[in-house]
């Protein structure tokens, strides 16, 4: 279901799309009126094309996600940076991100013992592993 900023969002746009075909309409009898419409017809598109790419970069965060999950369970459960970014040939800088953004939604914290043993940061992936069952 759309949020209430997509709603907003694609209605502005609607509205903005709509006022510059109406100036490009009118520009038939006032010239002048044509850069107006162009701008208006152009703002309501820029908005269009942002919200897509809002949405783009959301779902490929997601699906990074799903991916690290993926690992995680034929890894028994544990990965670190260096395993997410090798595995996904990913950027080290990238591969944080995702691990932390895991971290923050409760799926995955860090392993203090295999921290202490590994002597890098290693991230227990919630639901990954057979011992938790």
């Amino acid at each position: 279901m759309p949020s209430i900023s997509d709603i907003l969002s694609y209605l502005l746009s609607a509205v903005l799309i709509f006022f510059g075909l109406i100036f490009l309409i009118a520009s038939t009898i006032e010239p002048m009126r044509v850069l107006p419409g162009i701008a208006l017809m152009g703002l309501g598109g820029l908005i269009i094309y942002l919200r897509h790419m809002l949405r783009e970069a959301e779902a490929s965060e997601e699906r990074l996600e799903a991916a690290v999950i993926r690992l995680a369970k034929r890894k028994g459960g544990f990965v670190s940076i260096a395993d997410v970014s090798s595995e996904l040939n990913l950027p080290v800088e990238l591969a944080k991100k995702i691990l932390e953004g895991l971290e923050r939604k409760g799926l995955a914290f860090l392993d203090f013992k295999k921290i202490g043993d590994e002597g890098v940061e290693v991230y227990r992936i919630l639901g990954a592993s057979e011992e938790e069952s």
